[in-house]
């Protein structure tokens, strides 16, 4: 009898692992593997694919000479890098590989942190990074880990669990030991999406390295609260059956199309993150992980915990939006109501994405975060 023509799953090649993190002699050689069938056959039941390898770190082309010897910037036509930018690798408290980028301002008034939402990266904000230089504020961003051009390895080490804890780390680490040295006060805190969360968890803890924080369309919670149960209690059994770093059913791909799409109503913007997206597509994340889901609705699910915002000591502006289809933006007021630190502006018409939306909606969430953060600015004595 001739050798058994391979699996479906065998087409994925290295994008396919078994649990021990690498294919098994019979499943390379095509036949079936005893200690993996049962397993292969539940997976093919339950509709989950095959199993999907986190990329490692990589870098998209040489070197530029504006970065160091191992970072850069993703280059293209129609994003122009902001005044004075320069990208690096910093190393988190674990020794995880981020890569950092700084933009100084002339005559700066402060600072901005400004961290990201999940699957971006810091070339989708150039935009949004020249707005602020224009009021005179230095800005700093990173790749989270597991996004970006940021370590992609340590993610997946910690089998998501404890992942929104070490966002909120890595976030105080950058703030206090690559971006305090580097700009002067005051620092403003402005996050998207994702990046709201670990922002809230840090400052729920007290943290004071924040004269200001801007959370824009915050992740507080994924969905409203019966279908939140439903699927974290699905994404909890996934992880239990071990499929963590599976990921979950794909849902079109925000580069596709612009028609339809539940970011942005700016056929410019959203074009220049698939442009983005598609001249580096190794920075590009696709659909999260159920370990992923799991971890966002755990610690999404602490902050609404009775007097877990109680240590919140800095003024906190939500600003949402009001077509919001992404997450459960009904959810920012009940954050709002929850701390007497924490105020709400929703801008109406806006889809999720506020700072990629068109001109019209983008002046209304500045003029929100100027008349928020100016009383905690530098004067300009010029």
């Amino acid at each position: 009898m001739g050798r058994r023509t391979p699996g479906p799953a065998a087409a994925f090649g290295d994008g396919s692992r078994q649990r021990s993190g690498r294919l098994s002699v019979a499943w390379r050689a095509g036949r079936p593997d005893p200690r993996h069938g049962k397993r292969a056959q539940l997976r093919k039941r339950l509709c989950l694919g095959p199993r999907r390898r986190f990329r490692r770190y990589q870098r998209h082309g040489p070197p530029q000479a504006c970065g160091s010897p191992v970072s850069r910037f993703i280059d293209i036509a129609g994003n122009l890098l902001p005044e004075g930018a320069s990208v690096e690798d910093i190393s988190a408290p674990d020794g995880a590989r981020l890569r950092a980028a700084f933009f100084p301002a002339e005559h700066a008034r402060g600072t901005v942190v400004l961290v990201t939402g999940w699957s971006e990266f810091i070339e989708k904000y150039f935009e949004t990074v020249r707005d602020l230089q224009a009021r005179n504020l230095n800005v700093a961003m990173m790749d989270w880990r597991g996004q970006g051009l940021s370590d992609r390895d340590s993610a997946r080490a910690m089998k998501w669990s404890g992942y929104f804890e070490t966002l909120k780390e890595d976030l105080r680490h950058f703030t206090e030991h690559h971006v305090k040295p580097r700009f002067a006060a005051p620092y403003i805190l402005m996050t998207h999406s994702m990046g709201g969360l670990p922002g809230l968890m840090l400052l729920a803890e007290g943290y004071e390295g924040f004269s200001r924080a801007v959370l824009c369309a915050p992740m507080t919670r994924l969905f409203p609260e019966l279908q939140n149960k439903v699927i974290a209690f699905a994404a909890s059994a996934a992880c239990a059956f071990g499929f963590a770093n599976t990921e979950t059913a794909r849902s079109r791909d925000h580069s596709e199309a612009f028609e339809g799409n539940i970011f942005t109503s700016d056929k410019t913007r959203h074009a220049r993150f698939r442009d983005l997206k598609l001249a580096a597509p190794e920075a590009a994340s696709t659909t999260p992980t159920y370990g992923w889901v799991k971890a966002a609705m755990m610690d999404s699910a602490n902050i609404h915990a009775p007097g877990a915002l109680a240590g919140i000591k800095v003024p906190v502006l939500i600003i949402s939006a009001g077509n919001e289809q992404q997450i459960d933006g009904a959810d920012h007021a009940i954050i709002a109501a929850s701390s007497d630190k924490i105020s709400q502006q929703v801008i109406p018409g806006a889809l999720h994405e506020i700072m990629m939306e068109r001109d019209a909606i983008r002046a209304l969430y500045f003029k929100a975060f100027d008349d928020f953060v100016a009383p905690v600015l530098q004067v300009d004595s010029r």
